[in-house]
């Protein structure tokens, strides 16, 4: 049992990376319907257990709703009360000013008004960027978020 699954995330992983370098489009998403269909010259029987197809299911489903992909932003403010969505407006504002070509989203998770910069695929690249912004925002700090790639959009 643990080698034939073994065999199928192997087998699977495999024609993800043929598919990917060959440049083949395909069909984008689901790559367990497309094992288990059958073409011409097929050769392959897959079974597959439930729990397994539910939970591959639920793992795309949520994929699919997620804005981005994970990676890491620095936040610059965060403040609650009278007159904290106008400072936070004034402090996108004023990191826009500072830093063109970098991006600035603002944010409100309750009761607080947020403002996060940045698009930062690794942790070392977000260091480098809190470094350089340390001066203009010294409260700053880097956090785990979802974020857009540029170009992807």
């Amino acid at each position: 049992m643990t080698r034939s699954l073994l065999f199928i995330i192997c087998f699977s992983f495999s024609i993800a990376v043929v598919q990917a370098q060959g440049g083949q489009n395909g069909r984008q998403g689901d790559m367990l319907k497309t094992l288990q269909e059958q073409g011409p010259g097929d050769q392959v029987t897959l079974d597959v257990d439930g729990l397994l197809v539910v939970n591959y299911n639920k793992l795309i489903a949520k994929n699919m709703k997620s804005s981005g992909v994970p990676g890491y932003r620095i936040r610059i403010y965060s403040e609650s009360g009278i007159g904290a969505k106008e400072e936070q407006q004034r402090v996108r504002a004023r990191f826009l000013s500072l830093y063109r070509g970098l991006d600035a989203y603002n944010r409100y998770d309750e009761p607080y008004f947020k403002v996060f910069v940045g698009d930062c695929r690794t942790r070392s690249e977000a260091l480098k960027l809190n470094e350089m912004i340390k001066k203009d925002f010294p409260n700053s700090f880097i956090r785990e978020d979802f974020i857009y790639l540029k170009g992807a959009e």
